[in-house]
């Protein structure tokens, strides 16, 4: 009895193709450093957020809440503060972060000693995004409106 061997030939074929496809996988994954397992958000929360403005200076403020709260330090904080024309406040600009508890950024609020002010009456929104720099995570992204702390 004769049995036919058309079969076996493209069976064997696409098995190799599937392997050499997993082993060229298997080497660019290497190259590009491996599969990295998604990091555990911390647990930390920003929250009671105020900002305020006078002449000559704006801040925000906030409390820090969360188990994880004691790995935050002014090094490993990135932040964004965009006032409602669009101007990123950077000039001048500090971060405290007292005991843990409390994250505090001030900055000047003069452009250049003139007239111009980044935070006022008329422009009291501020889009504050904060970041941890380590994995990225965002602890706070919201639009905060300024009160006047002069009146």
């Amino acid at each position: 009895m004769l049995r036919s061997r058309k079969a076996v030939s493209p069976v064997v074929g696409v098995i190799l193709m599937v392997a050499a496809t997993i082993v060229i996988a298997a080497i660019v994954m290497g190259f590009l450093g491996g599969f990295k397992p998604p990091q555990k958000p911390l647990d930390i929360e920003l929250g009671n957020a105020q900002a305020y403005y006078n002449d000559s200076n704006w801040t925000v403020t906030f409390t820090i809440a969360g188990s994880e709260a004691n790995v935050l330090s002014k090094n490993n904080i990135e932040y964004t503060i965009i006032n409602s024309t669009g101007v990123s406040l950077t000039q001048h600009v500090t971060v405290d972060l007292i005991d843990h508890s409390i994250l505090k950024i001030v900055g000047s609020n003069k452009k250049d000693n003139t007239s111009y002010y980044y935070v006022n009456d008329n422009h009291p929104k501020l889009r504050v995004v904060i970041k941890y720099k380590p994995n990225g995570q965002i602890l706070f992204d919201s639009v905060i409106i300024a009160y006047n702390a002069t009146s």
